[in-house]
């Protein structure tokens, strides 16, 4: 019998598996890579030749506007050193004309002028007659120029269209002795095309340039340059004139900007390889059926014991909690008691708890009655505790003030106790504006946290606590912080040094270093025996300006009114006193400096907003782009003013803390409240100074040469409320606002509920919130008629009463 072959079964091996799964494999790792590649694009590419091609544009930006401000200077230096020639001096005292010598000079001075014009300041009905083409009228630019450098003011030049062609104007005072007042003007024509032509011989190609004038409601172009088809323009102001340049890049700059993606595509083919052989190593290793039985076995001998894990150590027992297990089991593995045992071992503070009013932790400081809410053991715990929490940050010293109210200095010396108990260094720079704080945190190196003692614009039962850590003013949670470790004890331990600090004349220096005023200015002070009363008259008479004080004694009674100057009724002595004296402006600020309010000689009264809108003006003029930041009680006209010269207009909740976290937030330039907090970023430090703004606002006043009435004159102002405020429980204020929003009826408005709740219609607006600093909701209307105003307040006032008809409501 032949040997018989046993034929062996056919292997089970998962082979038949491989290829599903290397192509699967395959794909993925392909995937991966086409999705990294195209992120990869985006990120290093595009985005790169997009900041790249900014970054060219502003060179090419800063070029062409420093060649035209360099072309305009020299031609402004040449005709001022023309107008102190001895011919010219005495071309305008002769009491008779002998100019051709002198209309030969300027000829050959500046051999392409159009028009030369020499005015007398005594007799400026007589044009002297040395121009080959003056006009017989001199227009509305030309007075103004005249005027302004007869006053010995900087006069940037002009572009004036005429049939001519485009025109540049220059004007040059004449005086007899360089720092005496002039006697007459020089004023010179020139063509535009020089300027032209030096503008496109800068690589025209790469970009076009337009020139624009400064106006009202958006710049006018003069002319432009070359050709924009990549990129988005860029502006820039030329000098001190009213200038601005705008760069708009082309496809030759962005050429240039471009990136290759030769090496990115390279490494993303290798890393493709060694995806793809990495790939198919694992998969040639990959075996279903050892796996599995690899998996049965360590299930089968690895399996833990419970209890014998429970005796191991910590380290062991963080491990079992690594493991998922079923509730039911939870408790027989005691892992309920673990877990309360390790929780008892985190450290705690001991000390009992400490009751405090829960309405003295406001949003944005800490404030209350004197006496029973705020007392001398709060202020030394507040001491302790934002000592504590500068430590924390990094600071071993904070600055502590205070205002003129009768008990701050005695709370004052009980924060620099409880400060100097934590170890922290105290640096008590004394009786000062809450601005003087906030200025010695930003400017000086010995720390950047700090606490004020005051309470604003309260009345004068009320004192309270204003705070600074890092460099940032507290808000809400941070305050409840400073609360959680009141209660808790939560303090530092040590022993801190104290010290004193004069920082007045530094600030009155910084200001006068930064503010230029071009004219006189008469000026009165309300400082509403608020603690301004010593520093404001100081300032502004550095400034130049005559002042006239109101209330500037410091008296924490508050004895002529209270300290809040968005109370019409707070204004009316300030209002009587300018018109009575007759001065260019009065300014009422609140108790501790940092509010403002303006009226004008007319007794008109400037509401913040509406001086936010001038700022806008100025700072967004000069910087396109740039963010302004208003409260929801604010005018609706400043988004529209605010978009009209390139800004954005961001709407945010009110408190000067929320809006100081804001602007440090997006870079904003400006913010304002329609309370009279106004943060000017621009040349300052961004928290909100009521003398620095009014400081600014004269700088504007006098280099436009405008009285204040005639400078809001062309703002819009619609009809409006001031705030309006109905007296409310402080534990009901803010469940009466959020019950409204739920159940308000307020037809086809739209609800904003940023801060309390704002209903804008088609033709106006109403607000109501609760108030942060007093036991009150707050209400404000605005609307494009009087008889629309009444009717928002009616339809307020009825939902309002819906919830509760106990309420007070003053209209």
């Amino acid at each position: 019998m032949g040997d018989t072959k046993t034929k062996k079964p056919k292997s089970t091996s998962p082979k038949k598996e491989l290829p599903l799964i290397t192509i699967a494999a395959c794909a993925a790792a392909l995937v991966l890579v086409l999705l990294s590649g195209f992120w990869s694009y985006g990120k290093l590419i595009t985005e790169t030749e997009q900041q790249r091609l900014v970054e060219l544009s502003k060179l090419q930006l800063n070029k062409r506007a420093a060649d035209i401000d360099d072309y305009i200077s020299d031609q402004q230096q040449q005709l001022a050193s023309f107008a102190n020639r001895s011919s010219i001096i005495n071309a305008v005292s002769a009491s008779t004309l002998e100019n051709q010598s002198v209309l030969k000079g300027l000829q050959t001075a500046f051999p392409e002028a159009l028009s030369f014009r020499l005015l007398d300041l005594d007799r400026q009905d007589r044009l002297n007659e040395i121009t080959p083409a003056a006009e017989a009228k001199l227009s509305f630019t030309e007075l103004d120029m005249i005027n302004r450098a007869e006053q010995s003011k900087p006069v940037p030049p002009e572009a004036r269209k005429t049939d001519e062609g485009l025109s540049l104007q220059l004007i040059a005072p004449v005086s007899i002795k360089p720092d005496e007042a002039a006697i007459g003007t020089l004023l010179i024509r020139l063509p535009a095309s020089q300027l032209q032509a030096r503008m496109a011989s800068l690589d025209a190609e790469l970009g076009q340039s337009k020139l624009l004038r400064e106006a009202l409601r958006r710049p006018v172009a003069i002319f432009e340059i070359g050709q924009a088809n990549a990129g988005e323009a860029q502006t820039q102001k030329i000098g001190q004139s009213y200038w601005l340049l705008e760069f708009t890049p082309s496809d030759a700059l962005a050429d240039q900007a471009a990136e290759s993606p030769i090496l990115l595509i390279v490494l993303h083919v290798i890393i493709g390889a060694g995806l793809l052989a990495t790939t198919f190593w694992f998969s040639g290793r990959y075996d279903p059926v050892r796996n599995r039985a690899e998996t049965q076995t360590a299930s089968t001998t690895l399996k833990p014991n419970p209890a014998k894990a429970l005796k191991k150590g910590h380290r062991e027992e963080q491990d079992i909690l690594d493991i998922h297990v079923e509730a039911e089991d939870e408790g027989l593995l005691g892992l309920h008691d673990t877990i309360l045992e390790e929780l008892e071992e985190i450290d705690e503070p001991n000390a009992e708890q400490i009751e405090l009013p829960d309405e003295i932790f406001r949003a944005y400081d800490i404030r209350g009655l004197t006496g029973s809410q705020v007392s001398t053991e709060l202020a030394e715990r507040v001491g302790q505790a934002i000592a504590s929490e500068a430590l924390a940050a990094g600071d071993n010293s904070i600055f502590v003030a205070r205002d003129g109210r009768n008990l701050s200095e005695e709370l004052s010396q009980a924060v620099i106790r409880g400060a100097l108990s934590t170890g922290c260094n105290v640096i008590n720079i004394g009786r000062v504006p809450t601005p003087l704080l906030y200025f010695a945190t930003c400017e000086l190196s010995d720390t950047n946290s700090g606490i004020m003692i005051t309470a604003s614009h309260n009345s004068a039962e009320y004192n309270g606590f204003k705070m600074v850590i890092d460099g940032r003013t507290l808000v809400q949670d941070d305050i409840q912080n400073i609360k959680t470790r009141i209660q808790t004890s939560d303090y530092f331990q040590g022993s801190g040094s104290d010290s004193e600090q004069q920082i007045i004349p530094e600030y009155i220096d910084r200001i006068f270093s930064d503010v230029a005023l071009a004219g006189d200015v008469k000026l009165v002070i309300d400082a509403g025996n608020g603690v301004t009363g010593e520093v404001a008259p100081l300032l502004f008479e550095e400034l130049g300006c005559e002042v006239e004080p109101l209330y500037c004694d410091i008296d924490g009674n508050f004895p002529n009114h209270d300290p809040d100057p968005t109370i019409e009724a707070n204004l009316q002595d300030l209002i009587a006193t300018v018109q009575s004296s007759e001065a260019d402006l009065g300014v009422a600020f609140d108790g501790d400096g940092d509010r403002l309010v303006l009226v004008t000689p007319k007794g008109e009264i400037i509401w913040p907003d509406r001086l936010l809108m001038l700022f806008a003006k100025d700072i967004v003029a000069r910087n396109p782009g740039a963010d302004v930041i208003f409260d929801v009680k604010c005018t609706r006209e400043l988004n529209s003013l605010v978009s009209s010269y390139g800004g954005r207009p961001i709407m945010w909740k009110s408190g000067h803390s929320n809006m100081k976290t804001k602007m440090q937030e997006t870079g904003a330039l400006l913010g304002g409240e329609l309370s009279g907090h106004i943060f000017i970023k621009d040349r300052w430090y961004g928290f909100d100074d009521g003398m620095y703004a009014a400081a600014r606002l004269l700088e504007i006043m006098t280099l436009r040469d405008q009285d204040i009435d005639d400078l809001f004159d062309s703002f819009p102002m619609l009809p409006s409320t001031p705030e309006l405020k109905i007296p409310v429980a402080e534990s009901r204020k803010f469940e009466l606002v959020e019950t409204l929003v739920q159940k308000g009826d307020f037809q086809n408005g739209k609800a904003i509920t940023l801060d309390g709740l704002r209903v804008d219609f088609p033709k106006g607006w109403g607000l109501v919130r609760a108030s942060n600093t007093s036991a009150a909701l707050t209400l404000r209307f605005e609307a494009e008629s009087e008889s629309v105003l009444e009717q928002l307040q009616q339809l307020f006032k009825r939902e309002l009463l819906k919830i509760d008809d106990s309420l007070e409501i003053p209209f």
